[in-house]
C-alpha cells in the first residue's frame, strides 16, 4: 500500500487553505517583520487589503503544490515574488515561527508539522534573495 503525500495528510485543499488563511492574517495582524522591516510595514498598510485575497490564494497553490497535491503553482518565481520586500534571514525565520503556530493551532501532527516547515525552510535563499541582491 502505497503512503498518502503530505497534501493527503494534510487534509487537501481545504484544510490546506484554512491553515493559509490563518497563518497570512496573522502576519498582518501581529506586524511580523514590521519593526526591523519597513518595506513589510509598507506592504501591511497600503496593500494589504486590496492584495491579501490574492496572496492567499497564490500561497494556498504553492503548499498545494510542494506538498504533492494535484496542483501547480502558476505565480511568480518566489525570489521575484519578494524581491521588493527585501526579506532578511531573521524576517524568514520570524515568519516561520508564525507557520508554526498556525500548524499547531490546528493541530498539525507532528511528521506532517515538520515537513511542512521543512519545505518552507528550503525556499529561505529564494525568499531572502532580495536582502542580498540590493545594498
Amino acid at each position: 500500500m502505497e503512503e498518502q503525500s503530505l497534501y493527503e495528510r494534510l487534509g487537501g485543499a481545504y484544510a490546506i487553505s484554512a491553515v493559509v488563511d490563518r497563518f497570512s492574517d496573522q502576519l498582518v495582524e501581529k506586524g511580523t517583520t514590521e519593526e526591523q522591516n519597513s518595506n513589510i510595514k509598507d506592504w501591511n498598510e497600503n496593500e494589504a487589503a486590496a492584495r491579501l485575497p490574492g496572496l492567499k490564494f497564490l500561497r494556498t497553490l504553492w503548499l498545494c503544490a510542494i506538498a504533492g497535491g494535484p496542483f501547480e503553482y502558476t505565480g511568480l518565481p518566489l525570489d521575484d515574488a519578494h524581491s521588493d520586500l527585501r526579506l532578511s534571514s531573521s524576517d524568514f525565520d520570524q515568519v516561520a515561527a508564525v507557520l508554526a503556530d498556525t500548524l499547531d493551532h490546528f493541530n498539525v501532527p507532528p511528521r506532517e508539522k515538520e515537513e511542512v516547515l521543512g519545505a518552507f525552510e528550503a525556499h529561505k535563499p529564494e525568499v531572502t534573495a532580495g536582502s542580498r541582491s540590493r545594498t
